[in-house]
């Protein structure tokens, strides 16, 4: 029962005082409008890549699924959020600096992967919506083609080392051939020494040719899989010009000060209300009695 009589006091007291919720949410809004009117609009473009699993693979079905490949492909946001891409796509499109390049790209770039996909979503957020877009595109080509550079560069050096061990097994040969010419050629002898060498030069001579056989295989192997190591990666969406500003959101930003407002007025009323309480009850202290003068005194 008290705390029902407490909850309609409570009631009472902001219907008494609903002039100062409606005073602070008013005031709240109207800046928050008068702010948002005064922010430069910035929009934001996306332009987006879909990301191919390498063609070589054997099993690109189970890979295209696997949680721990698709983890990997967060890589792919390194490379298209690095500061020296963003760096020539600053000064490609002549961008204004009044700030560092990683702030500027803070405030710029938003590169992700969405969750269990293979799309790598490149964001630009600009004054100029056009721009927003031509800058999204550029830096999603650039990603484009510095991840084929890589993956050229790799399938490069795997050739040179698989060339290399072509030329290391192709000199062993050799050097195992004229051992056992050498050795073949020596005057013949019943002694086990020599029938020895002759098997020992026979055993490295088709050794060393399997291993010659199977470096021309690997290099053979290496350059006919040349391109389907790497994922591939395609623009599939270039994007479109934004047509509203990303920021400021009016909409959002007008109900987060109505809010604010409402919360922190009914926490001024609660307080207010409280300490009313507390000065009614607390006990009011008595002027001293004076003597009443009498004719006898």
């Amino acid at each position: 029962m008290p705390e029902t009589l407490e909850m309609l006091r409570y009631i009472e007291h902001l219907r008494r005082r609903w002039r100062v919720i409606a005073v602070a949410c008013g005031a709240a809004v109207g800046l928050a409008l008068l702010v948002a009117l005064l922010t430069t609009p910035r929009y934001t473009a996306t332009a987006r890549i879909f990301i191919e699993p390498p063609a070589g693979s054997d099993s690109r079905v189970a890979v295209a699924v696997s949680p721990i490949y698709l983890e990997s492909l967060k890589s792919y946001e390194f490379l298209a959020s690095g500061d020296g891409l963003f760096l020539d796509a600053v000064q490609h499109f002549k961008l204004p600096r009044s700030q560092s390049i990683a702030a500027l790209k803070n405030s710029v770039l938003k590169v992700s992967i969405p969750r269990n996909t293979k799309v790598l979503e490149v964001s630009a957020t600009l004054p100029d919506p056009v721009q927003a877009q031509a800058l999204a595109l550029y830096i999603a080509n650039q990603t484009v083609k510095l991840a084929l550079d890589i993956t050229r560069d790799t399938e490069r050096e795997l050739v040179a080392e698989a060339q290399k061990q072509l030329e290391e097994a192709r000199a062993r040969v050799e050097h195992a051939e004229r051992a056992w010419v050498q050795t073949s050629e020596e005057p013949k002898s019943g002694s086990a020494d020599r029938a020895v060498q002759v098997g020992t030069a026979q055993a490295e001579r088709e050794a060393a040719r399997a291993a010659f056989d199977a470096a021309e295989k690997r290099l053979e192997d290496t350059r006919s899989s040349a391109g389907q190591r790497g994922e591939q990666l395609k623009v599939v969406d270039p994007g479109v010009v934004p047509e509203r500003p990303s920021w400021p959101n009016i909409p959002l930003m007008l109900l987060a000060a109505f809010l604010l407002a409402l919360v922190a007025s009914l926490l001024y009323l609660t307080l207010e209300l409280s300490f009313g309480f507390e000065r009614s009850a607390a006990p009011r202290s008595l002027a001293p009695l004076t003597r009443v003068k009498t004719g006898n005194d």
